[in-house]
């Protein structure tokens, strides 16, 4: 009984570090975000500015907008699932040996408005002018104990992203909210939430209706959520995956167990569970 108990509890230990590592938390500090400052007019960059100014856009003094653009990417990160950030500099006692403590930096390379005049009462002649606004920023995830890379990625807000708004200002705004967005969902896809389908729950017609999954809200798992289904084996050592099919979590049950109807590959997810295959699900959202 007593081996029983110890052989448990190891079990338990196993599956609860394999989970962590899993889905393991990356804190993130944020620095600066640097931009290049504007030259001093020449006869070329004023011609260039004109020629800008003709087609309807204009370019802003990054310096203005550094703080806000660097606010946006920190709240991005920061809505990541498995992102955690702070405002500033680690301590030395506070960087960890595992890599999960990154430094993120960036540059701001292009801010920018367009505006459109448009014809409200020809008549009257009468005009209305509405904005938009375009945001580029490359952000730089680097190792906290060896200043390596470990990701880059450069993010672009476009005329295409945003609806036109009355003022400049609001178009401005309305770019770095998209930017905030695209930055999380951009580390979301490239951090996402992983677990396993423990069991299989409702079939219908030899195929898998619902499952339950390893996954709960303490690790940011929510009822919407959608998953991609894998088939997962080693071969040779290495680990290949196949997709069989799509989830979406229906119930959180617990803080590691949720439910998910089966939206996609019902008979080759019930197929894989009855085989005793290794059947993995990550997050997409």
């Amino acid at each position: 009984m007593k081996k029983f108990i110890i052989l448990l509890v190891l079990a338990l230990f196993l599956v609860t570090n394999v989970s962590a590592e899993r889905n393991k938390v990356y804190t993130v500090a944020m620095t600066d975000i640097s931009y290049h400052k504007p030259e001093k007019s020449t006869v070329s960059s004023v011609l260039g500015a004109l020629l800008d100014a003709s087609a309807g856009q204009v370019t802003i003094d990054k310096g203005k907008y550094v703080n806000a653009v660097r606010a946006k990417v920190l709240q991005g990160l920061g809505n990541a699932y498995r992102i955690r950030v702070i405002d500033g500099q680690f301590k030395p006692e506070e960087v960890a040996e595992d890599g999960s403590c990154l430094y993120a930096d960036g540059v701001l390379t292009n801010i920018s408005t367009t505006q459109r005049e448009e014809v409200v009462n020809k008549e009257k002649k009468t005009t209305k002018i509405t904005y938009k606004a375009q945001v580029s920023v490359t952000v730089n995830l680097k190792n906290a104990r060896t200043d390596a890379v470990v990701h880059s990625a450069t993010f672009s807000v476009s005329d295409y992203d945003c609806s036109w708004v009355e003022t400049s200002e609001g178009a401005i705004v309305n770019a770095l909210n998209r930017l905030s967005v695209k930055i999380r969902n951009h580390f979301n896809r490239v951090y996402p939430l992983s677990a396993s389908i423990i069991e299989g729950a409702s079939e219908k017609k030899d195929k898998q209706k619902e499952v339950y999954i390893d996954l709960g809200s303490p690790s940011g798992a929510y009822v919407g959520m959608h998953m991609k289904v894998y088939i997962v084996k080693t071969i040779a050592g290495k680990e290949a995956k196949k997709e069989i099919g799509k989830l979406k979590i229906s119930e959180i049950l617990g803080d590691e167990i949720s439910l998910c109807k089966v939206q996609k590959g019902g008979s080759d997810i019930k197929d894989a569970l009855d085989a005793g295959e290794n059947v993995v699900v990550s997050s997409i959202d």
